[in-house]
Parts: structure tokens; C-alpha cells; sequence
């Protein structure tokens, strides 16, 4: 949205160096997968929200609702 110079808060949602990754579900450790070509900005965003996660207890809680 930047090269149409769009600017609104709306479309910073589906920026991935916003995001920076994804968490997987579906395994028993924290993981998070991040955009193939992403830049330096986005793999920093990966990694703080990589602490996010691990800090929130994410796994724990997904295995304690399904137990």
C-alpha cells in the first residue's frame, strides 16, 4: 500500500513485516513461520511476537482446554 501511498490504519493489519510471523497450532512447542521474503523489519516483529506467545503460555493453554 505504500507504492499507492495509501496510508490507513486498516491495511497496516495485513502487513506482514507488521506481523512479522504466525503462530502454528498443531505442535507441541512454540512455532511461528514467517513470509518468505521477509526483510529485517519483519523478522524482528517475528521474533518479539515469538516472545509474545512464549510469555502469554499459548501452548499450555491450548493443551489445557483439549485435555
Amino acid at each position: 500500500m505504500k507504492k499507492r501511498n495509501l496510508n490507513d490504519s486498516y491495511f497496516d493489519g495485513f502487513n506482514y513485516e507488521t506481523h512479522g510471523g504466525t503462530p502454528i497450532l498443531g505442535v507441541n512447542s512454540v512455532a511461528v513461520i514467517g513470509h518468505g521474503i521477509s526483510n529485517e523489519i519483519a523478522i524482528k516483529n517475528m521474533i518479539l511476537q515469538t516472545c509474545h506467545v512464549v510469555e502469554a503460555g499459548l501452548i499450555e493453554k491450548i493443551k489445557e482446554a483439549f485435555k
